[in-house]
Order: structure tokens, then sequence, then C-alpha cells
């Protein structure tokens, strides 16, 4: 199975912020979507960095700040550094670097614009949906 599949299953909509975003802002998202993570996208859409819960707790909480006065661009984690995949890539791919990085989000990217997110819990989905069909055909091989 490919990125483009579970893109096509679950959905394309891709939650952004700005650079400009607050902190404040971005926590409120986070609850009201109930997600654990954000693109921040430059103005023309392409990729300018992501920001996970984990880098509210580790990055906005050491500013010592309020919320409304820190912004994305202080806690994001920078395009230049963020693992990516493509629409094109196999799952067992996205696996392998997830496990590596140990991230739980990446996001797919086309010609630099974010086209989708992949979670952790996408590929447990997958893994899981993989692994009922894999039964289920031994199941009717063993009842013939």
């Amino acid at each position: 199975m490919k990125v483009k599949d579970i893109l096509d299953s679950k959905g394309r909509a891709v939650l952004t912020v700005t650079a400009e975003t607050t902190v404040e802002r971005i926590v409120q998202l986070l609850s009201s979507k109930k997600i654990g993570f954000l693109i921040v996208t430059e103005h023309d859409g392409t990729l300018a960095g992501v920001i996970s819960e984990r880098d509210i707790v580790h990055r906005y909480l050491a500013t010592g700040r309020t919320a409304a006065s820190v912004t994305a661009a202080e806690i994001m984690t920078p395009a230049g550094t963020v693992v990516t995949t493509l629409e094109s890539d196999n799952i067992e791919h996205v696996m392998k670097v997830m496990t590596e990085r140990k991230v739980r989000h990446l996001p797919v990217v086309t010609d630099g614009v974010p086209a989708g997110v992949i979670s952790i819990g996408d590929v447990i989905k997958y893994i899981l949906e993989e692994k009922n069909e894999e039964i289920r055909s031994l199941m009717e091989y063993v009842s013939r």
C-alpha cells in the first residue's frame, strides 16, 4: 500500500498555521480538532515547519512567556529538519522512517506543498486491516 492510498481513504485535509500564529491559537486548534500535530506554511503555501504537542511542552514552556506572546516560528521544527514523505512511498518505508526518527506524524509533500499528513495511527490501522484480510483469507482456505 502506498501513502496515496491512505490519503485517498482518510482524506487530504491539512490543518495549517503560519509562522506568526501564536501558541495560544495553536493550542486552541489542537484541542478543538483533537489532534497533536500542525503544519506551518509559508505565505505561498510551502512547508515552513511543523509543531507537535511535544514542541509545545519542550520549547514553549522553556520560554517562560505567555502563550499569546510566543509564535509558531519560535517553537516549530523548521522545514529543513522536518522528515517528510511522498504519496508514492510505501507504508513499509513510512514505518521505517517513523521508527528510526522517532516521529508520530509525517507531512506528505508534493512540490514543497503539504498534501496531507500520515500518522502512526494511520499506519497501525493499515497493519490491522492487512492482518485481518490475511486472517479472512486463511479462514476461507481452511474452511474449504
